[in-house]
């Protein structure tokens, strides 16, 4: 009976250790599990774009897509392609117009482009790279190959997985607080990007094509739109009176008038824009002029 303590006492000793272990590592993949979680929310905040009508579609999509990626996918193709960029990289892809976004344009849709990313000098992307890639290959090892490596049926066995685990844990520890600092700044800049979007000059630039040195992008700017509608509810015959259309704007588009685009009248609106042929006659009745216009055709 009392040689059995021993052992007894040896047994309890290693259910213990066992228990510890698992403690640590169920520690490790929670770390893990937000270190992805996370990068998932910031590659989403990488970009957002498309017409309003289906803006919430496309963000939607993306984000579905993207919650099905391994870490290792987010990180090569979207992390290392998207978010963090070499600002001594002489052009950047993403800069350069999509498909959508060119047939959003021919069609005189209003598009939303807004990207988020992080410059890095050559150096400290270098650095970056090599945090991410030691990240991932530490995880793989622990989610993949920890049991093959560690039986935890010894004393010796458990305490070589507490200490790489104890590894584990502090470069996950640095990894998640490296990205945490990372989204803080992504938030920080949509802060600042939704603070701007309430100035005037704001709206005066998105929504009226109205520059910051006064100069004016006529082919998409506000006024040239709300004459375009204008001529879908007042034409006849594909001309529209310009009087009817006046009528019609000053009724729906009351923030539109041409004294915001620098011009004295409607008529030199039409002329100064260029978006549209004029043609001048008499009324029969009233033997007064009348201008009409229509939308020049797209070359």
């Amino acid at each position: 009976m009392p040689e059995s303590a021993p052992a007894q006492h040896s047994s309890h000793l290693l259910s213990e250790l066992q228990g510890e272990v698992r403690r640590k590592l169920g520690a490790c993949v929670i770390q893990v599990q937000q270190y992805e979680l996370l990068m998932k929310a910031m590659v989403e905040m990488t970009t957002l774009e498309g017409i309003s009508d289906t803006l919430e579609a496309e963000r939607a999509n993306s984000a579905a897509e993207i919650s099905d990626k391994s870490l290792g996918r987010l990180i090569q193709e979207h992390v290392l392609k998207d978010l963090i960029v070499n600002v001594a990289a002489d052009g950047n892809d993403s800069s350069r117009a999509s498909d959508k976004e060119l047939h959003a344009i021919a069609q005189g849709l209003p598009y939303l482009k807004i990207r988020h990313q992080i410059g890095m000098k050559p150096e400290k992307l270098a650095i970056a790279s090599q945090g991410l890639e030691a990240m991932l290959k530490t995880r793989n090892q622990l989610v993949h190959h920890f049991v093959a490596r560690f039986d935890l049926k010894s004393d010796e066995s458990c305490a070589g997985a507490m200490d790489y685990l104890e590894k584990c844990q502090a470069m996950f520890d640095m990894s998640l607080a490296q990205l945490k600092g990372w989204a803080a700044g992504m938030v920080h800049a949509q802060q600042l990007i939704a603070s701007f979007a309430k100035t005037q000059i704001f709206e005066d630039l998105v929504v009226n094509g109205i520059n910051p040195d006064g100069t004016i992008d006529w082919p998409a700017c506000g006024v040239v739109q709300a004459l375009r509608e204008a001529e879908v509810a007042c034409a006849k015959e594909s001309w529209t009176l310009l009087d009817s259309a006046i009528a019609w704007l000053r009724a729906d588009h009351s923030d539109q008038a041409p004294a915001k685009y620098r011009c004295k009248t409607w008529k030199q609106v039409l002329k100064r824009s260029k978006q549209f042929e004029i043609r001048v006659a008499v009324d029969p009745v009233s033997n007064h002029g009348q201008t009409w216009f229509r939308s020049r055709a797209v070359a």
